[in-house]
């Protein structure tokens, strides 16, 4: 008989005392009633992770693995569902969602997959050794502890200091951390403690993370992780045909002139340029122009591409968000999600002579001048220069087709 159909009936119990135990006896916090076997009973400043592991070595019909995947996989579902009160009353740390693998924090070099420069110079070494990451990271936290009581205000705090702050791998990891253990099903903090994992050298424990968020329920695949919104009743497909939007046909035919705009104003006007300000790229540069921002409408600078903006009002598609893009020879920007699956992310590319390529999901795409590509960038997706010129593109967002009218609310 397989564990899945042994395993009946889960009760959870949130009282600090029980009837049927002794006053010396620590209280039932969680039983799982398992047909033909005794009962698994997680009681007060139980580590769920050893609870797991010494009931299901005692199991003698049922195979360790399969007991323990399916045992953990069920536990993990029920205490993130009551999961400010199972914290205070258990002992549990971030390996109880990572399959309650071991997890002993040291730093590592993640292995280079790219012929990209990763700044290592003295000037970068001393700028991280002089830093209080420590400090960093509790003022980080803070604002997180903060914001899960709904202080809106710290969340915001949270949100303008990490661009400032650029913290390195090893704070994110720290703070994220941390942070699972406060917001669990926080898609945003999921995510960020994956990518921590990954950035330095913890793959495996990412992919795990992952694979249990979507057991979770967050997502429906562990390489689609919107850190905003997921939205489950939309198709998941990382890579769109332009064929199928036809609107694409004219931003293509009008490419030459936004080229030549773009190139004019950089060259008058060079400060409308910032460079990206997310710290998810090594190596290189990046920088963009925003033309048009989610919730906010057109920017001053639009107003510098008339050409531009012409084409695109005469296009007949609406759109989110416009920026330019510009990443440089040797930059590679990290694996990394977007906000949301409501949208989809379209590249229009105006300059690029080869050598840079992106990945979404698990595909490798370029770019070819005049012509745009279009994918949902709620898929993992990264990006790497290794030719000798800097590639260009033009970003636009438009709502996902699939999307009801009635959803598509900016946030």
């Amino acid at each position: 008989m397989s564990c899945t159909t042994r395993i009946l009936l889960s009760i959870l119990c949130l009282s600090l005392s029980s009837s049927t135990e002794s006053k010396q006896s620590k209280a039932i916090v969680h039983t799982v009633k398992v047909t033909d076997e005794e009962d698994l009973v997680f009681r007060q400043t139980d580590d769920p992770c050893k609870v797991l592991r010494k009931y299901c070595k005692k199991v003698k019909a049922i195979p360790y693995d399969s007991c323990f995947s399916q045992l953990y996989e069920l536990t993990l579902k029920q205490f993130t569902s009551t999961w400010i009160q199972v914290k205070q009353l258990m002992s549990i740390t971030e390996s109880f969602f990572l399959s309650c693998k071991t997890f002993n924090h040291r730093p590592k070099l993640p292995t280079a997959t790219h012929n990209v420069h990763h700044d290592s110079s003295t000037e970068e070494m001393l700028r991280v050794s002089a830093r209080n990451s420590t400090q960093i990271v509790e003022e980080m936290y803070g604002y997180l502890v903060k914001a899960s009581n709904r202080d809106t205000r710290a969340l915001q705090e949270f949100n303008d200091q990490r661009p400032k702050l650029k913290m390195t791998d090893e704070e994110k990891l720290s703070l994220y951390r941390k942070s699972i253990l406060l917001l669990p099903t926080n898609l945003f903090v999921v995510d960020q403690f994956g990518l921590a994992l990954m950035a330095t050298g913890y793959s495996e424990l990412s992919s795990t993370l992952f694979e249990n968020a979507v057991k979770m329920g967050l997502w429906g695949h562990p390489m689609q992780r919107p850190v905003s919104k997921y939205v489950h009743h939309l198709p998941p497909k990382a890579w769109l045909n332009p064929k199928d939007f036809p609107f694409l046909r004219k931003l293509e035919k009008g490419y030459k002139k936004i080229k030549e705009e773009f190139l004019h104003t950089q060259k008058t006007n060079p400060d409308l340029f910032t460079e990206e300000g997310e710290n998810l790229h090594v190596g290189g540069n990046w920088t963009e122009l925003r033309l048009k921002s989610s919730g906010h409408g057109f920017t001053k600078a639009s107003e510098s591409f008339p050409k531009t903006m012409r084409i695109i009002n005469n296009c007949g598609q609406e759109f989110t968000s416009i920026k330019f893009s510009a990443i440089q020879p040797a930059t590679h920007i990290r694996p990394h999600t977007g906000p949301t699956n409501e949208r989809l992310r379209i590249h229009l590319t105006l300059i690029h002579k080869g050598g840079a390529k992106i990945r979404v999901h698990d595909e490798w795409h370029t770019w070819v001048e005049g012509k745009a590509i279009i994918f949902d960038d709620s898929w993992e997706h990264e990006v790497v220069n290794e030719g000798t010129e800097r590639r260009v593109v033009l970003i636009f967002d438009i709502w996902h087709p699939e999307l009801p009218e009635n959803e598509r609310i900016v946030h």
